[in-house]
């Protein structure tokens, strides 16, 4: 099977599990993903997203951010809605410091494991949720596990949404140690690139500086999922209540 995401769409090639509607089993890691740069002027380095879910977390998402801030590197956070409902000076602190919040459901359920309604339920509470904290508008989502149906990515679609997988895992969240993270990391890298972390692991945070410093050896220029898929900035405000 080979995943394209292009500007606007998502093009699923070639899967007779993924046709016949079957689930993805969470254990399945997606190819790598291929996709059309936006008409922008950026350097034209290779470009890569790095991208942290569950959160947020207190302490350890706050550290990653101060890493992020510190090596002028922007994120994007897939959040939890009853975790940025419960620590949503987090989120904020996210968006303020200029990284992208999106949306990994509500209450982190498989979302093949509920219909297609409560899916899009998860999603639209969580992307309130977003709204209500930040002032800003998310369309990117990521299903956890990564685990979608044919059916859900009709659906989703069809309500604006984009769905974001990944094409490193680096299994962080696992309990994979500091050379793991960063050797998938460094071995897995290439233009175009969304790297799967977690935001509550410090793993994580301890090897973020080295594998930035690495990266940018090698010429990439990091950027969030939304100016890697050419989307409109979720950055963007809106009037809130």
């Amino acid at each position: 099977m080979r995943i394209v995401i292009r500007r606007y769409e998502v093009i699923l090639i070639g899967s007779v599990m993924l046709l016949s509607g079957a689930v993805i089993p969470s254990t399945w890691e997606p190819p790598v993903q291929n996709y059309t740069r936006p008409s922008i002027q950026l350097p034209r380095h290779p470009w890569i997203a790095l991208t942290f879910d569950d959160g947020p977390h207190p302490i350890m998402t706050e550290r990653l951010l101060g890493v992020l801030k510190q090596e002028h590197v922007p994120g994007t956070f897939f959040v939890v809605g009853k975790m940025a409902d419960r620590y949503p000076q987090i989120v904020r602190e996210i968006a303020e410091d200029g990284n992208e919040v999106a949306n990994h459901t509500y209450s982190h359920r498989r979302l093949t494991k509920i219909d297609t309604e409560d899916a899009m339920n998860e999603l639209a509470e969580t992307r309130a949720v977003i709204r209500r904290l930040t002032g800003r508008d998310s369309v990117l989502f990521r299903p956890p596990g990564g685990a979608y149906t044919r059916t859900l990515v009709r659906a989703t679609s069809r309500a604006g949404y984009h769905m974001v997988l990944w094409s490193v895992l680096t299994n962080d969240v696992q309990g994979a140690t500091t050379h793991m993270i960063s050797s998938r990391i460094l071995k897995g890298a290439n233009d175009g690139g969304i790297i799967l972390m977690h935001s509550g692991i410090e793993n994580t945070v301890e090897v973020l500086p080295g594998v930035i410093d690495k990266l940018r050896e090698r010429g990439f220029h990091f950027v969030t999922v939304s100016t890697l898929l050419g989307l409109p900035p979720s950055s963007e405000q809106i009037t809130t209540q």
